[in-house]
């Protein structure tokens, strides 16, 4: 993040941070190597550092933890006691601070060559073939050649119905439904989540109006497919 971009970031209470940082720590526990946010977090009488792991609304407590000499170390911070956060460790998150001011742009290491979104879907039909015992076809929707950022969903969107067929694998009837009523899913990008089915063919679109933020959950997506079987 640049000075420049900095100076757009606007004021925030401790409470919208933590949400944020929580949605951070949402999307990268997700990853290979997750890059967790690293807070100080000081309270009316201490200060704490480390990792940034987890938000519990109800109970109001933040989680952190770090590791020294393979020695982890766990801190429960009351969210009433907090009287300042300090973030590092977000550079690529800034549009998350930025209440939209700063507009999201991966990184390009995350952005998959349209090559790689191919061999992605073939490796994720071996899977379905797999889990499943039917040949299942998968296609990616679009208009024209599909921008960076186009390309970076679509890439979330494999992973996500990755997630999602192992729990429709795991369960004996969601399975047989699925065997007998699809042989195709296709999915698309667009501004809300649906699912409609015709002919064998379902034809999913995952909103992306919010980014990653407006993905459907697993479970979700699930229930989606179901709805139409």
């Amino acid at each position: 993040m640049d000075y420049k971009t900095m100076l757009q970031l606007p004021v925030l209470d401790t409470n919208e941070v933590i949400n944020i940082l929580q949605e951070i720590a949402d999307i990268e526990r997700k990853e290979d190597r997750p890059r967790m946010p690293k807070v100080t977090i000081c309270t009316h009488g201490d200060s704490a550092t480390g990792f940034f792991v987890n938000y519990d609304a109800e109970k109001k407590v933040v989680f952190l933890c770090d590791i020294y000499d393979r020695d982890a170390q766990f801190q429960y911070i009351a969210v009433h006691t907090i009287s300042s956060i300090s973030l590092s460790n977000i550079n690529k998150y800034g549009y998350l601070l930025s209440k939209g001011k700063i507009p999201f742009t991966p990184d390009s290491s995350e952005i998959p060559t349209g090559l790689q979104l191919k061999k992605d879907i073939k490796a994720l039909e071996l899977e379905f073939k797999d889990a499943l015992g039917k040949d299942i076809s998968i296609m990616y929707k679009h208009d024209g050649t599909p921008e960076d950022l186009d390309k970076y969903y679509a890439s979330k969107v494999i992973s996500l119905l990755k997630e999602t067929l192992s729990k429709i694998a795991s369960d004996h009837l969601a399975k047989e439904a699925f065997t007998a009523a699809i042989s195709t899913v296709e999915f698309a990008l667009g501004n809300k989540n649906t699912s409609t089915l015709n002919k064998n063919v379902v034809a999913l679109t995952i909103d992306i109006t919010k980014g990653l933020k407006s993905f459907p959950k697993a479970i979700t997506l699930q229930s989606l497919i179901e709805k139409g079987l």
